[in-house]
Parts: structure tokens; sequence; C-alpha cells
């Protein structure tokens, strides 16, 4: 069960055009520390809607964000991201079962 304290990881696949504006409203999220970014390939059976070189190539390009946020936070978090993601981020959220610094 999830509390509005808990916290979630929201993980956002981000098409490689989107990625700097994508950086840039995370970066001025003030509830948020920071977070991970990581290029990942994605692959798909949609091939029509790759371009001639990801065909050729198999997969698509794109950046996975990783972001560790208070539930409390996701609604703002999401809103923010809607602003720049024309209807191309693909994102999960996953509760954090724990946390901490070793």
């Amino acid at each position: 069960m999830q509390t509005e304290q808990q916290g979630l990881i929201l993980m956002a696949v981000v098409p490689e055009l989107l990625k700097d504006d994508v950086v840039d409203v995370l970066m001025g999220l003030e509830m948020i520390s920071g977070f991970s970014l990581f290029d990942i390939q994605g692959f798909s059976k949609e091939h029509s809607q790759y371009s001639i070189r990801e065909q050729v190539e198999g997969y698509r390009g794109f950046y996975r964000f990783e972001i560790v946020h208070s539930a409390l936070h996701t609604s703002v978090v999401l809103d923010q991201l809607k602003r720049v993601s024309q209807g191309q981020i693909r994102y999960w959220l996953v509760p954090i079962i724990q946390q901490g610094i070793i």
C-alpha cells in the first residue's frame, strides 16, 4: 500500500530530441534533489515509426531518466514533464522498499 510519504522512482523513457528539455524541467523542480540519466536502445515491433537508420540498426535511441521523489510530489513532476513531452514520454512508477547510504 502506497502512502504519500513513500519514496517512488519515476522512470521515464524520453526520445533523444526531448532530452535537454526534460533535463531543464527536472533541474527546475525543487522537490527533487537530482536524477539519473541513461542512454538506452529501444526495440519495438512497430518499425514503421523508425527512420531508415533505425530500421537498419533495429532500435531507436532513447534516454531513461530515474527520478526519486516522494509520492506526494508525483503529480507535480508528471505535470511538469507533460509541458515538454509532446505525448512521446513513456513512464512508470516503482515503489522504493528501502533506501539509504552505505
